[in-house]
């Protein structure tokens, strides 16, 4: 288990260095002078060569990215030029709010996908098997923007029952207070992945009930609960845990479109804003995070499958 973990460590290094190059490149390749965008229309030419003398732009691109590069093995992300800050304590301030929101996001599509999924492959064709069938097709197909504006309308501007924008409300901040501000953007952004996860469930969860184990215990008088439980979860999860994992990795990036519609001051919302300013050191910044967030996990996703199938170590 040990050299497995290891050798798919190594494993992100390139994959690491691959993810630096292309948000490097990114900055490089959208259109227009960075320089006169953050100066205005107004500034003379000396002053925009300066600036660009300054922020490094008038040097070639590879050397700029081996500074790049040597900067963020110091831990240098950059300075905003719209924040006015260090890049990493813009996002730093930020990431605990985005993975607050995402993590509650994949628990609860993690949590609710699996028992509504082993739930209909229990009576596969049933009523409730094709309920299924049509909720995974509606939330694979709405738009999550959509779907977050339709819950504002409904529970924040109509109802008045929950908040619609922010993380607390004018004078509060207490637990309760933040609770109440993430519900529409959590089911908003775990609506999607909760369909596919359900899914999924479903169908690794039939091709394990069938089994003659599965037939064995039913027939020892086993109770239905804990032949779920006990016997075909554990064989059905290996599967459900790498789309589990996918899921997770999307739902970050996922949070920009989410945390814009409910102005949830995270990563994704920075990232809006810094699109929006042409802040190309904190655009690069947020990506680059999101992206190792999402390596990071796709590896712990292969640790777990290992642990739980042996079989994966020898490949």
């Amino acid at each position: 288990m040990l050299t497995f973990t290891l050798r798919r460590a190594l494993h992100m290094l390139p994959v690491v260095l691959g993810v630096t190059i292309a948000t490097f490149g990114l900055g490089q390749i959208i259109p227009g002078d960075q320089a006169s965008a953050l100066l205005g229309p107004t500034a003379s030419e000396a002053d925009r060569q300066a600036l660009r003398e300054d922020l490094g732009l008038d040097q070639p691109a590879v050397s700029r990215y081996f500074t790049y590069l040597s900067s963020l093995f110091n831990g240098d992300l950059g300075r905003s030029l719209s924040f006015g800050r260090p890049v990493s304590e813009v996002l730093s301030d930020r990431l605990l709010n985005t993975l607050l929101l995402s993590g509650t996001a994949i628990v609860v599509a993690a949590v609710v996908g699996v028992a509504i999924g082993t739930w209909a492959a229990q009576k596969p064709g049933s009523p409730r098997d094709r309920s299924l069938t049509v909720g995974v097709l509606f939330f694979n197909s709405v738009p999550s923007f959509w779907f977050g504006l339709v819950l504002i309308i409904v529970f924040s501007l109509q109802s008045r029952m929950l908040p619609a924008t922010g993380m607390t409300s004018i004078g509060g901040g207490g637990a309760l207070d933040v609770a109440a501000h993430m519900v529409l953007p959590v089911i908003t952004l775990a609506a999607w992945s909760l369909a596919v996860i359900a899914r999924m469930t479903r169908s690794s969860v039939l091709e394990v009930i069938g089994n003659d184990y599965v037939r064995t215990a039913r027939s020892r008088g086993v109770g239905e609960f804990r032949v779920i439980v006990r016997h075909v979860l554990p064989n059905a999860m290996p599967s459900v845990i790498t789309v589990i994992g996918l899921q997770a990795g999307f739902l970050l990036s996922g949070a920009v479109l989410t945390e814009t519609v409910f102005s949830w001051p995270g990563i994704g919302l920075a990232l809006h804003q810094a699109i929006s300013a042409r802040d190309i050191p904190l655009v690069q910044g947020g990506i680059l995070v999101i992206a190792i967030a999402f390596v990071l996990i796709n590896f712990l996703v292969d640790v777990l499958q290992a642990y739980f199938n042996p079989k994966i170590k020898l490949a």
